[in-house]
């Protein structure tokens, strides 16, 4: 299948490892030059290396997408290096488990900087370009617990700004539709990454549990009997950020094996 992604540059954050590292890797794979964002050098410069061994283009940036300045810092090397980007993914960690009612208002603050701001920042970054060349991709490595949170992860005050993401996303989707631009968000289940083990770690350690015990039970309560792999969601991300995904904008999809059990 030819997804018409050759010479297009891609801007990934959190694309040094788990789902972004192979979003970062499959994009390039298909053509496009792409700008690897994280915070960690070591991870970057492995996935660069990587992406460069296998025919691939690709630079690292360090910063921090949760910032303005980290945003303008990314765009400014990506222009440097390749060109203005034409697909941006926003893949952030959303927060830790907290308490309700022990959690200061800080915490749903932060996450609202880190979730809802870092995509509202790198969105006014890269639009204008995008709107001028009539056609560009922005896409949402987000999660199901958007719509409907995990039990068991008290993660409330990400989840309320997953949630935020998903209705920024519809409405970018609406305004700049006619200039060729799509804007989706990915709604995640259970992905076998290392932030998820971590996460599972918490909820295991909370109850008593070993993690691989834990593991286990989360994975029976998906349709598919077992968790998802990062290039499964990354092969949906490359569909949608090509040429063939021009007409699918606005939605919130779900990649989960079934553990949303909606019809709709």
């Amino acid at each position: 299948m030819k997804l018409g992604l050759d010479g297009r540059v891609a801007l990934v954050s959190g694309g040094s490892k788990g789902i972004g590292r192979a979003c970062s890797e499959m994009l390039a794979a298909e053509g496009c030059r792409v700008v690897v964002v994280a915070r960690g050098q070591e991870a970057l410069d492995e996935t660069v290396a990587s992406i460069r061994a296998n025919g691939g283009s690709a630079i690292g940036v360090s910063a921090d997408l949760t910032q303005e300045h980290g945003v303008q810092r990314a765009v400014s090397l990506a222009r440097e290096a390749f060109a203005a980007p034409d697909i941006v993914i926003t893949n952030v960690h959303g927060g830790d488990p907290g308490d309700f009612l022990e959690d200061s208002a800080d915490v749903f603050i932060d996450s609202f900087q880190g979730l809802v701001m870092s995509v509202v920042h790198l969105a006014r970054a890269t639009l204008p370009h995008m709107r001028e060349q009539r056609w560009g991709r922005l896409l949402t490595i987000g999660t199901a617990a958007a719509k409907e949170p995990a039990p068991g992860l008290r993660l409330m005050a990400a989840n309320t700004a997953r949630a935020g993401v998903v209705t920024l996303n519809k409405q970018l989707a609406d305004e700049f539709a006619a200039f060729g631009i799509t804007v989706n968000t990915l709604a995640t289940g259970w992905i076998a990454t290392e932030h998820m083990r971590d996460q599972v770690g918490k909820m295991a350690a909370a109850k008593g549990m070993a993690l691989d015990d834990m593991l286990q039970r989360l994975s029976r309560g998906v349709p598919v009997q077992r968790m998802g792999r990062p290039e499964e969601i990354a092969s949906l991300a490359t569909y949608l950020c090509s040429e063939l995904g021009g007409y699918l904008t606005g939605c919130l999809i779900p990649v989960d094996g079934g553990a949303h059990r909606s019809a709709w």
